[in-house]
């Protein structure tokens, strides 16, 4: 269990990467949020397919069940297709360390289903973290209101205004209600990923990066299917290389990230793995204040909510010691 939970953080970091990566691909390369989805995805085929040979997973295929294929190939359409595509545009939209703080409604959500469809049953100090962690996105609301663009004349004394007007370019714009209906739209997806994940894994071991690789492949399935409508058809000419670079980097770390997630629920509670994904929140406000500053409009609010989800995040990892 205490593995479980490591490995957790770990993805969690990896995660976090895959934010900043994404946000600077859609600031700097102009991409889309369809654009980025369809990139990290496809490749999260050939990392998965490395990965089964890397592990010595290859000849375990026939470990799962086919209940279980179905369950992961739903669980990729649901997490990496729905899931990351409303992901990226809520980081389009508010940002990454908004983002992520506000996905934490995927912890009581994943928490529920997994006691009503595993049987699982946190304790009271796991759900004293998981409050801690539900509460800690309503510090952000309505404190994202972003200062008046740099694009604006400067008056004489712009000099002394330190930092925020040494570039030329303006401040990323913030949309507010389509961030934050796009993250819950995510948090859904992320929710309910890992009772599929879990319920496909829990009686097979040592089949975690095969069950990765199952994953990206329905949903790489699907995102391919896609391309059959008119609307869609244009999606692969208008990827370029300034894309690739970004959203490739983005693509490995999210699949390193995912792959630690299914290693971890293959041995760990769904009430213990989820819980602690939302350690993405505090690593996101770390890298994008070094990484992406001009780009996040970090406040006070979105500190503490960060600093509420660490809390709750510990307090799990210590109800996961005591198991």
């Amino acid at each position: 269990m205490i593995f479980g939970a490591l490995l957790a953080l770990v993805s969690a970091f990896s995660f976090s990467v895959n934010f900043i990566l994404v946000r600077r691909g859609f600031a700097d390369a102009g991409a889309t949020a369809a654009q980025g989805a369809f990139i990290t995805v496809l490749l999260g085929v050939p990392f998965g397919l490395a990965a089964v040979v890397i592990t010595g997973q290859l000849f375990n295929f026939d470990q799962i069940s086919l209940d279980g294929y179905l369950l992961l190939a739903a669980a990729g359409i649901v997490h990496f297709g729905i899931g990351r595509y409303c992901n990226y545009r809520g980081i389009a939209a508010i940002g990454a360390p908004r983002a992520a703080t506000i996905q934490a409604i995927a912890v009581p959500y994943s928490v529920l289903m997994a006691m009503v469809l595993l049987g699982e049953r946190p304790t009271i100090l796991m759900f004293v973290g998981i409050a801690l962690i539900l509460g800690s996105p309503a510090l952000m609301i309505d404190r994202g209101k972003r200062p008046a663009p740099a694009a604006e004349p400067a008056t004489g004394n712009a000099a002394s205004s330190g930092a925020a007007t040494t570039s030329a370019k303006p401040a990323v714009e913030m949309r507010m209600v389509e961030g934050y209906t796009f993250s819950l739209l995510a948090s859904v997806g992320y929710g309910s990923s890992p009772i599929l994940i879990r319920a496909a894994l829990e009686d097979a071991s040592g089949v975690a990066a095969v069950g990765t690789f199952i994953a990206y492949v329905g949903a790489s399935a699907v995102l391919m299917a896609t391309l059959a409508l008119p609307a869609q058809r244009h999606l692969i000419g208008t990827i370029n290389v300034r894309y690739m670079r970004l959203f490739g980097g983005a693509g490995f770390s999210v699949f390193m990230a995912q792959l630690l997630r299914f290693f971890a629920l293959s041995i760990a509670d769904v009430s213990i793995v989820n819980p602690l994904m939302r350690m993405i929140g505090v690593f996101t406000l770390i890298l994008s204040y070094l990484v992406n500053r001009r780009l996040e409009h970090i406040t006070l609010g979105v500190v503490l909510g960060v600093l509420v989800s660490f809390g709750g995040s510990a307090l799990l990892v210590i109800a996961a010691a005591n198991r």
